[in-house]
């Protein structure tokens, strides 16, 4: 039986193929033939430029990363894989998806989650696959894993943003948006951690549902989901929504209007000079603020006064000709009934942005925008794409946090990381061989627990 040894000549190791002969009572390796240089294991062969053919060149390196990101979230796991492929493309390239059946082909998609063919049409049927049932486990293991990054039930931020769907036949109506255009309008609630922007929940709403309304349906399902605290904006704040989280006995920080009743009870009390000082002060993360607290209904009520603010907006009025002097600009208001001091409130109020960028990601990177549907689950289950889509985002931002890279600047990079794929005359077998890396290619892949082989 022949066997492989590694022959040293020099520097370089060689990899031959021998085999154990007796001869004149004993045993020696006898030389079958010359297998090549030893390359981490493998022989590498010395053949001629003209023998090496090109079979394929495909994208690679951001598809093993997008790969890598599910199979840690368990989202990998669904069923349909024609709806994995659309979850990896909305992270990876801007196109419709009718468009998708040719670019797959030039991408590892198809290979690496075992996909013999690839067609329009089952992408359009994988739509309607993922049952609402397989959803809720996937969502479950995403949470899951979250939790053991980041204190999930502390804090949670909820914001509502609004995408127009082109579908004839759904029955949604066509309403006004946020941004004054006319089209078939649905709302999305988005809820995400504190910290790291994890996506917690997210419910879909009709158009004509306005913000405290939709804040009254996430609170109680946030609530039997044990969140301790909820921070919203001030569109989404109300006396009644007030009441109601001190009904479910839950924490709440949240922007407030500022009412006429508040500007005498509250405002005209405060002396500028008193506010504005380095008693007051608070520190953020791009500008300092002042604050001063009173009671208010079974809480907090925090004045906000951002200097900065006050000169923007009274340079504004005065520019115009009929501009308002605002006596009060500056100023803003924040309730809270928790635990925390009123200067760690209004950092964590200010610090909530994340939500903002993760709709941000959500409507931009992931194509949460018009898109041309038909059917009322089609809908449902692209909002559900973009979410899955969004959670291996927002934990690739927290696998990168060490190289102060976001996954979005990282997949842009990765994206020219081809495989190719050789072959020699003569041989039926082929290698793969990726472009030569770049460093910060390395570190991304590192970071992420890419392995390429």
């Amino acid at each position: 039986m022949s066997f492989i040894r590694k022959v040293k000549v020099g520097k370089t190791t060689y990899l031959a193929e021998v085999k154990s002969v007796r001869e004149n009572g004993k045993v020696r390796q006898k030389f079958i033939r010359y297998l090549g240089k030893d390359f981490n294991g493998k022989p590498q062969k010395r053949v001629l430029q003209s023998d090496v053919t090109v079979k394929s060149i495909k994208r690679s390196l951001d598809v093993l990363a997008v790969d890598a990101m599910a199979k840690d979230l368990g989202i990998n796991e669904i069923a349909n894989k024609h709806a994995l492929a659309l979850i990896y493309a909305h992270l990876l390239e801007n196109r419709s998806i009718n468009t998708l059946e040719t670019w797959l082909k030039f991408t590892e998609i198809p290979e690496v989650l075992g996909l013999e063919s690839v067609s329009t049409k089952n992408l359009y049927e994988s739509l309607s696959d993922v049952s609402e049932g397989e959803f809720t486990l996937i969502n479950q293991r995403l949470t899951d894993t979250f939790r053991k990054l980041e204190p999930l039930d502390e804090i949670a931020v909820i914001d509502v943003t609004d995408t127009y769907f082109e579908g004839k036949n759904t029955s949604i109506k066509r309403r006004r948006g946020k941004d004054g255009k006319i089209g078939k309008l649905i709302q999305l609630g988005l809820a995400v951690s504190f910290q790291n922007g994890f996506p917690i929940h997210h419910q879909k709403y009709q158009g004509n549902l306005n913000n405290t309304q939709i804040y009254k349906d996430m609170i109680l399902t946030l609530r039997e989901q044990n969140r301790k605290c909820i921070i919203v904006d001030r569109g989404m704040s109300s006396d009644e929504n007030i009441k109601l989280a001190h009904a479910l006995n839950a924490g709440v920080i949240a922007g407030l209007r500022k009412t006429q009743t508040i500007e005498k009870k509250y405002l005209e009390t405060i002396q500028r000079n008193e506010i504005y000082s380095r008693e007051h002060r608070v520190v953020l993360k791009n500008t300092s603020v002042f604050v001063k607290g009173f009671p208010f209904e079974k809480g907090r009520l925090v004045v906000v006064y951002n200097p900065l603010l006050e000169a923007v907006k009274r340079e504004h009025a005065f520019s115009k000709e009929n501009g308002s002097d605002d006596i009060y600009a500056g100023y803003s208001l924040v309730y809270h009934n928790t635990s925390y001091s009123d200067a760690e409130v209004i950092k964590k109020y200010y610090e909530k942005d994340i939500v903002e960028r993760a709709f941000k990601q959500m409507k931009g990177v992931l194509k949460l925008r018009p898109i041309r549907v038909w059917l009322q689950d089609h809908i449902d289950a692209h909002v559900k794409i973009c979410y899955l889509a969004y959670a291996i985002l927002a934990y690739m931002n927290f696998k990168l946090i060490k190289t102060k890279t976001s996954a979005v600047q990282a997949l842009s990079s990765l994206r020219y990381g081809y495989r190719v794929q050789l072959s020699v005359k003569g041989s039926a077998d082929p290698w793969p061989v990726y472009v030569p890396l770049e460093p910060q290619q390395k570190n991304f892949l590192k970071a992420l627990g890419v392995v390429v082989k």
